[in-house]
């Protein structure tokens, strides 16, 4: 790297920039990178977002299957209960396409 400096600077005849450019490069690099991490926050955001609605759909779908199960627990203990007297009916068959 140093070699590659000394290169430049010992060759006159080798345009270099104005301070000027550079301080507009540099202006434009830095609104550059705040574009980035701005659209990176918001990325971020939309995730956590997305996470915590999952999130929700699971508590709520596993509070839901609790209850299900609550439910068909109690209504095998009153078939069990009802002896002879339910009759089974078959299994409905699925409507075709």
């Amino acid at each position: 790297m140093a070699e590659a400096v000394k290169e430049i600077l010992e060759a006159p005849q080798t345009r270099r920039p104005e301070p000027e450019e550079l301080r507009a490069e540099v202006s434009r690099l830095k609104k550059a990178e705040r574009e980035l991490r701005s659209e990176h926050a918001a990325e971020v955001r939309e995730l956590k977002d997305t996470v915590a609605t999952y999130a929700n759909q699971i508590q709520v779908l596993t509070l839901r299957n609790a209850e299900l199960e609550t439910q068909n627990a109690r209504l095998l203990e009153r078939l069990r209960q009802s002896g002879d007297n339910v009759a089974v009916l078959p299994a409905p068959s699925l409507p075709s396409p």
